[in-house]
């Protein structure tokens, strides 16, 4: 491999040394590390999983006890009233002036398990009465214990609690496999760079060579032992080499911006790319790929997800279409008085309960109707779920098998790249001892750049294909851990 290096950067230390000031030079580990931070597609995806993750820590919140105040410190009306004059037997307006004002704390717990809401208050109010006669009263309920619920009805609070952490695993899944798309982007970024690069350093290279050639061809037209039309082109290969030059630096200048821009840097920015080593990663087990794609794939926990909330609707649907009750039920204590200290003594009992019903009587078949397509599209949902986890398992099958033959493919780009630089410094060789001709020359020459743009090709397929599975798996099989798990540690160790 370091052959494969001094033959692909041969020239990079002088194309370094004449760069602009804004120069920097990556390997593809810290691109795609700096993408996953700073470039423009990562943080729309962070911010989508924080919308989910705050969603989340929503959810837990209202699993919790929850504590309320409330306060009505003024509420005045001044308005005409219709009463019932009893000695005329008649109704009469009559003006009424009032004030209130009332304070309460709650306290509630929502239980999941058969639903519905428990709760604790206390409160109290005061009104007082303006006219002929003012009047101040306060009523208090030092404590009231409650429930309410639906008996026997749809219980939401247990679906929230099946579903809701089913939607944040799937988020989180789905941020990781977005994660592993910037990744394969900025692969694709880094890799037209190195092409470029590549075949500028080739142009740059090859009219050094050409140009030396030249100088060569010319005294062996001067002895006779080439002739003419050869040294023409060896001035025409010279000519073309130097035009090679100014085109491949417009497509480095270019490639470079595009990747600049993708990971969020000044666009002024001059970046030197490092190929990667060979790969050093083992034959992938598709057992083992399967395995993590059916752990990791967020798509399949949003199938999950699908069937959940048809259940869920089928189960509201059944509930809701039939008999229904609901019930109302606290035990506590309160009392009136003409001052706010009275009205906590001696505290009368009091009791609240009611029971209501819903039965309905003719619908003309709309609950049934109903029931029906919940259950339909819960059947959906399911065959939506199989036919997706078929597809993913085909698609693992699949990238498992190309990345075995990307392997290969790599191993004989890096061969064909050595031979051809062998074949290339041969002929040159030959050449300037006056045994070579210039039509052998050139062969050699496009043989290597042929090869040098088939070993990156190559090896930019290797890496995508790589990605790609990394993308279905969310798992890293050079150094073998889930994707999932070191995210929850990174997340638990912040």
């Amino acid at each position: 491999m370091k052959r494969i290096a001094t033959i692909l950067f041969t020239v990079m230390t002088a194309a370094v040394a004449t760069a602009q000031d804004r120069t920097v030079t990556l390997d593809m580990r810290q691109v795609i590390s700096i993408a996953n931070d700073s470039s423009l597609m990562a943080f729309r995806y962070k911010n989508l999983y924080l919308s989910s993750y705050w969603e989340f820590r929503n959810y837990k919140a209202n699993r919790l006890p929850s504590l309320g105040l409330s306060i009505e410190p003024v509420n005045y009306s001044r308005n005409l009233t219709k009463r019932y004059d009893y000695v005329k037997n008649i109704d009469v307006y009559r003006e009424q002036k009032s004030y209130s004002a009332s304070t309460g704390l709650t306290l509630s717990q929502n239980f999941d398990p058969i639903g519905g809401t428990f709760f604790v208050e206390t409160n109290t109010q005061y009104l007082r009465n303006f006219g002929d006669s003012t009047y101040n009263q306060f009523t208090t309920i030092p404590i009231r214990i409650g429930y309410r619920n639906e008996l026997f009805g749809y219980n939401g609070f247990k679906w929230d609690r099946r579903i809701e952490p089913l939607k944040y695993e799937r988020a989180k899944l789905e941020y990781l496999y977005n994660s592993e798309s910037v990744a394969a982007t900025a692969v694709s970024y880094f890799f037209a760079l190195a092409t470029a690069q590549t075949q500028y350093d080739m142009a740059v290279e090859q009219s050094a060579a050409c140009d030396s050639l030249l100088v060569i061809g010319e005294r062996r037209y001067k002895i006779g032992s080439i002739k003419k039309n050869d040294l023409l082109s060896l001035r025409l290969d010279a000519v073309n080499a130097r035009n090679s030059i100014t085109t491949a630096e417009i497509a480095r200048k270019r490639a470079s911006l595009n990747l600049a821009s993708f990971l969020g840097m000044p666009t002024d920015t001059d970046i030197k790319i490092l190929l990667p080593g060979s790969p050093s990663l083992p034959v992938v087990d598709v057992d083992k790929a399967l395995e993590m794609m059916h752990q990791n794939s967020y798509m399949i926990k949003e199938k999950m997800q699908a069937v959940a909330e048809s259940e869920k609707e089928l189960d509201r649907t059944n509930k809701t279409t039939r008999f229904n009750a609901s019930v109302n039920a606290s035990v506590g204590f309160n009392q009136a008085a003409d001052n706010f200290a009275d009205s906590y003594r001696d505290p009368m009992r009091q009791d609240i309960a009611s029971l209501s019903l819903s039965i309905p009587l003719v619908d003309w078949k709309q609950g049934r109707g109903q029931r029906n397509i919940a259950k339909n599209n819960l059947s959906i949902a399911n065959i939506d779920a199989q036919q997706k986890i078929i597809e993913l398992e085909q698609d693992v099958i699949i990238t498992t098998a190309e990345l075995s033959s990307r392997h290969q493919l790599l191993a004989s780009a890096e061969q064909a790249l050595i031979l051809a630089n062998d074949m290339y410094k041969e002929t040159r060789s030959l050449f300037q001892m006056g045994n070579g001709t210039v039509a052998d020359l050139t062969n050699a020459q496009q043989k290597l750049l042929n090869a040098q743009n088939s070993y990156i090709q190559s090896m930019q397929n290797y890496w995508a294909c790589y990605y790609e599975l990394r993308k279905l798996t969310l798992y890293d099989f050079e150094l073998g851990f889930s994707l999932s798990d070191k995210f929850d540690y990174d997340n638990l160790v912040k």
